[in-house]
């Protein structure tokens, strides 16, 4: 007996009456149909699995009584049985997530397993189908979801729109970065975008950017076709465009303005989580929305501040911060995250917590004694985290980032008058520092007793990935707290600085930069003594 039909027989038993029974009823046998499982469900009463900020939601099934434990054995029974086949292996996935049996370890991991096995038989129907039922009950089993991108892309050409931007999302929140996969994704929707809904083209790119697939191509492509069919779009899927398009890096002006206007229309809908993904998009972008669009947006932040978890909270907040949103919405989510970290500091990320150090900074720096305050305990937490986070970023930085900023080092020891390599050593080691309140500088110079600056280094991972290179919100936060500390900011753009043909070339693009930040006769005189001839063996 095939697993769907076990299921479907268990499930109608332990339904014996009433609201339960009602619901099951309609909705069970529609949704494991064997032969049409994945039309069925992406077509009806299936929710999407939330993206971005929200959290994958169970299904809303109204709770049952009976023999649940005799279900999953029936499960195990049919799933185990010689001839269980791809089908079997998708609809036993969709009982268990029906079910929301996500608890039973043991039964997914043999579903997992088998899937793994007989990845070659799956057809674009099944395939997709297990994948949605996984996403949904939000288990996973990365080497399983690995393996079945092969099978995936052999068969793009088979799927349905809405099947393929289900595998896509799936995939994506697996992890799964396959090039393959997501070349052929490319070519398909560059080819045929305009055969996609908004909301699948918002899953493409969501899909995409969660996986961490830098495909410009596809990017370009769905985001086109997305912004032609925006007045289709719903709140969510305007937000999740715009979170993946932050994920990638991509500052996209007409497209991200486009998306915020297509979020403020659609406002009265927007989900809290949704808003506040929106939010912490734009913000990570350094794209500041119209002023109706940001207000729109906080209002529905601040009606469902509640509802979002510690570190949504925390994202949206300093997403605010830096874009300037509304007070009261900024103090809803400072009064959810400080009760929450009050209550279990261990409860977010040291990222979280130093993301949240940065937005409580910033908001004193913007309102002075009018800005919402964390508790005393934990903003003073907070800053102690950010300082950590500083040196865990330091610790996994990319070679190609390091090597920018031991040169830039270097060439800013140079520009600031240093010769000598006893001098130049001593004026690197000397650069780090800290402000008055605890906060890093990684590149200061007391250029004159009223002039201090700060190098900030602008290498790939902190500009937009489009072009010209436009700095992210990483680099305007951290431009503001020093500028608001009496710094004068001279941001140095890695691409910039590596086409300095030598040692001399470099400090000038430093001292350029230094310039534009704070022109005065003490930076002429350090371009008139860079320009001189060196003799190392002069007097």
């Amino acid at each position: 007996m095939r697993a769907s039909s076990v299921a479907l027989r268990a499930l109608q038993r332990l339904a014996s009456g009433g609201a339960a029974g009602d619901v099951l009823r309609a909705a069970v046998p529609s949704a494991l149909a064997s032969t049409s499982t994945t039309q069925q469900t992406l077509n009806g009463a299936w929710q999407q699995p939330s993206r971005g900020f929200a959290a994958a939601a169970p299904l809303s099934v109204a709770p049952v009584e009976g023999d649940l434990a005799g279900v999953l054995r029936e499960i195990d029974a049919a799933i185990s049985a010689e001839g269980a086949g791809p089908k079997d292996v998708a609809d036993a996935a969709l009982s268990l997530a029906y079910l929301q049996a996500r608890g039973d370890r043991r039964l997914w991991g043999k579903i997992f397993a088998k899937a793994g096995a007989l990845k070659a038989g799956f057809d674009a129907a099944s395939l997709t189908a297990f994948l949605w039922a996984a996403t949904t009950a939000n288990v996973g089993h990365f080497k399983t979801a690995f393996d079945l991108a092969g099978p995936a892309a052999k068969l793009i050409g088979s799927f349905t729109p809405d099947q393929l931007a289900t595998v896509v999302e799936a995939l994506g929140k697996a992890g799964v970065n396959d090039p393959d996969l997501f070349k052929a994704v490319s070519d398909r929707v560059a080819a045929k975008g305009g055969e996609f809904t908004a909301a699948q083209l918002a899953k493409v790119l969501w899909g995409a950017a969660a996986a961490g697939a830098a495909d410009g191509k596809l990017a370009k492509a769905a985001t086109a076709a997305l912004l032609g069919k925006l007045a289709d779009a719903s709140a969510r899927d305007a937000a999740q465009a715009t979170w993946a398009l932050a994920k990638l890096g991509r500052a996209d002006k007409p497209a991200l303005d486009a998306l915020s206007k297509a979020l403020a229309a659609k406002s009265a809908d927007a989900a809290p989580a949704d808003a506040a993904a929106a939010v912490w998009a734009l913000a990570t972008l350094n794209h500041k929305p119209e002023a109706g669009a940001l207000a729109k947006a906080s209002a529905a932040i601040k009606a469902g501040a509640g509802e979002l978890s510690t570190e949504q909270a925390i994202h949206a907040a300093w997403g605010l911060a830096l874009l300037g949103g509304d007070k009261d919405a900024f103090a809803a989510l400072l009064s959810a995250a400080g009760a929450a970290v009050a209550a279990a500091p261990d409860c977010v990320s040291v990222q979280a917590l130093a993301a949240l150090c940065e937005a409580q900074t910033l908001a004193i720096d913007r309102l002075g004694t009018q800005a919402p305050k964390l508790p005393d305990q934990v903003y003073a937490y907070a800053q102690g985290m950010y300082g950590l986070a500083a040196d865990a970023a330091k610790a996994r930085r990319p070679a190609a980032a390091a090597a920018f900023r031991s040169a830039l080092a270097t060439a800013a020891a140079r520009a600031a008058g240093a010769r000598y390599k006893p001098e130049i050593a001593a004026a690197v080691a000397a650069l780090p520092r800290k402000t008055s309140d605890g906060l890093p500088v990684e590149m200061g110079l007391d250029l004159d007793k009223d002039l201090k600056v700060a190098i900030l280094p602008l290498d790939a991972g902190s500009v937009s990935t489009t072009s010209p290179p436009h700095h992210l919100g990483a680099a305007e936060a951290a431009k503001r707290l020093l500028e608001a500390r009496g710094y004068k900011v001279a941001p140095v753009l890695q691409s910039a600085f590596d086409a300095a043909k030598d040692d001399a070339g470099r400090a000038a693009v430093v001292l350029a930069a230094i310039k534009a930040a704070a022109p005065g006769s003490k930076v002429t005189a350090l371009e008139r003594q860079l320009s001189a001839p060196f003799d190392p063996y002069a007097e």
